[in-house]
Parts: C-alpha cells; sequence; structure tokens
C-alpha cells in the first residue's frame, strides 16, 4: 500500500475516533478516546515528517495493545475497531 492510501486509512480511523468522542454516552470513554486522538496525531506527524513506516512502529505496537486493553462501546466502538483494523493491516502491523 502506497503512503496516500496510509494517510487515507489513518484519516477515516481519526474520524471515527472523533465522531465517537463527540457520540459517547460514556464518561470514562472520552480520556480513552482522547488518547487515541493524540496517538493518531502523533502518527499522522511522524508519518508525514519521516515518510516512513518505520518512525511510527514502536508508538502503533503500544496502540495495539491499548486497543486489546480496553473497550468502547456501541456502535462507535465497533466502526472505530474497524478503522483501526484497517490502517495497522495497511502498514502490515499485526493485531
Amino acid at each position: 500500500m502506497n503512503m496516500e492510501e496510509i494517510f487515507d486509512k489513518l484519516t477515516e480511523y481519526t474520524l471515527a475516533l472523533k465522531a465517537g468522542l463527540d457520540t459517547t454516552t460514556q464518561a470514562n470513554e472520552r480520556p480513552l478516546i482522547t488518547g487515541r486522538l493524540a496517538a493518531a496525531a502523533e502518527i499522522f506527524a511522524l508519518l508525514h515528517d519521516a515518510g516512513s513506516l518505520e518512525s511510527v512502529q514502536e508508538l502503533v505496537k503500544s496502540e495495539v495493545r491499548a486497543h486489546g486493553w480496553s473497550f468502547i462501546s456501541g456502535k462507535a466502538g465497533e466502526k472505530i475497531a474497524i478503522k483501526w483494523v484497517a490502517f495497522t493491516n495497511a502498514i502490515g502491523e499485526e493485531q
């Protein structure tokens, strides 16, 4: 997958996170989603700056673990999970 397609997947994931933050009724989910939004922004910046997947490898691995430890409820949570897997698949990171 080329870098443009990877940025597209990351954008879809980021927008799913934003939608989840806007619609969640669970106060305990807000910090989780906000943290993931911050990580998505960092991943974007590192990819943009370095132009290589190696620049985000450790951060993505950390986020893979974080997704396994926490759960975001409802349809927004399902969409976030689907978009995250699509992004990690695009960069070749195992779940």
